[in-house]
């Protein structure tokens, strides 16, 4: 796995004399060297305790650190709407009349997308080895998805802007420890945690279910945006 894992990564640490991200900060502890497995997670875990319980900080530096210099800042771009092809986290609000759980903060590789609405399997629903795994084939230009993790998004649910996600922060994202599952309980006001094993454990039974195909991606109308997620 560790070699497997080392594969995807594209780290390259660049001088930054602005505001630090907490990908930047994790690129800069590899020292743009690629690393085992249990080094990342080790590394994403203890970057990202701070963001446990409000993980839409992570969104919120980044808006910080666009307000800088060029060449001071990640490949991360922030959105206000989702384009196929392309790997996301945001913060999201559920209706939740006819979910039994849903997950507060995704991180949805988009297969599917309007202007009001996108669809896209939620990464959150697998263990993260197993995220490892379906990120190495989209690198592959190849979709390998159980159909659990598929989910519909209304573009009005989402909270604030959507965080882009360059290919070089897709090992990181993978690992962070940033999803957050809550559900209602009948005769009950509010919303209440969802363990995330148990969901995990549900994407198992069902983890030969999948969806298959050929992986597209479609640009914003800007070269970068479009070479960015390759």
């Amino acid at each position: 796995m560790a070699q497997g894992f080392a594969t995807i990564q594209r780290n390259a640490v660049k001088n930054n004399t602005g505001y630090t991200t907490l990908f930047e900060k994790i690129t800069e502890m590899t020292g743009g060297e690629k690393q085992s497995y249990n080094w990342y997670k080790n590394a994403v875990k203890k970057a990202a305790s701070d963001y446990k319980k409000d993980p839409a900080k992570v969104i919120r530096q980044e808006r910080i650190d666009n307000r800088g210099q060029e060449e001071e800042l990640d490949e991360n771009l922030l959105r206000r709407y989702a384009v196929s092809g392309h790997l996301y986290m945001f913060e999201y609000k559920a209706k939740m009349k006819w979910l039994p759980y849903y997950d507060e903060f995704p991180l949805v590789y988009v297969m599917r997308a309007t202007p009001d609405e996108f669809w896209g399997c939620n990464l959150h629903y697998m263990r993260p080895k197993k995220r490892i795994m379906v990120i190495q084939r989209l690198m592959e230009g190849r979709i390998d998805i159980p159909k659990k993790c598929f989910h519909k998004y209304l573009t009005s649910q989402v909270d604030g802007f959507m965080l882009d996600l360059a290919a070089s922060e897709w090992d990181t994202a993978i690992l962070l420890p940033l999803e957050n599952f809550v559900r209602n309980v009948k005769g009950s006001a509010g919303k209440f945690p969802y363990t995330k094993e148990l969901v995990w454990d549900e994407t198992e039974e069902n983890y030969y279910d999948r969806i298959k195909g050929r992986r597209v991606v479609r640009g914003y109308g800007k070269r970068r945006d479009t070479e960015m997620v390759k």
